[in-house]
């Protein structure tokens, strides 16, 4: 028996089988798209068509045509301000919506980032430079336990030590009540 690879893909469907299956989903998801425009359009002229009467001015007079012309202009004027009155509600709710979203983060405790100024970089070198003056250099470096350029201390072995003279006094001390 023969090993079989594992099916990637399409399950192992040759390059001009895949190319027909690619072909034929285009296919369908075109004729998808135009069926789908054609039903949105159908749709919006019927919604037109109830909310609308249709246009008839055959046989009408110079005076009631008039009158239509000014009754149609009224309905438009009307509807350009129900349009405004919508725009201005539309940006007072988004208003309310940003002003509630930053209560909200606010007792969440995210906060919004505040935007950064710029800052002059000679400032910001000045700044740095100064911090460099003041910096301890030696007190920087790491210690290597050894020692090169110690200075030779001399004064310190010509200056008695303290210890040495408490000894002193301890070991006098100590002899005497043994005499005794």
């Amino acid at each position: 028996m023969k090993k079989k690879g594992k099916r990637k893909g399409l399950g192992g469907l040759s390059p001009e089988k895949k190319k027909m299956l690619k072909k034929l989903i285009m296919q369908k998801a075109a004729e998808d798209l135009r069926n789908e425009a054609k039903k949105r359009a159908e749709e919006k002229d019927t919604y037109i068509n109830e909310r609308v009467e249709p246009l008839s001015i055959d046989g009408l007079s110079q005076s009631n045509l008039k009158e239509y012309v000014e009754k149609l202009y009224g309905k438009m004027c009307k509807l350009e301000e129900d349009i405004y009155d919508w725009e201005l509600r539309l940006k007072k709710q988004e208003f309310e919506i940003n002003d509630l979203t930053v209560k909200v983060n606010d007792t969440k405790g995210k906060f919004m980032k505040p935007v950064l100024r710029k800052v002059n970089k000679t400032e910001s070198k000045f700044a740095k430079l100064e911090r460099k003056e003041h910096r301890d250099f030696r007190g920087n470096l790491k210690s290597t336990g050894q020692n090169k350029y110690k200075l030779e201390e001399e004064e310190t072995s010509k200056t008695p030590d303290w210890r040495q003279t408490l000894k002193g006094k301890e070991e006098g001390e100590e002899s005497a009540p043994a005499e005794s």
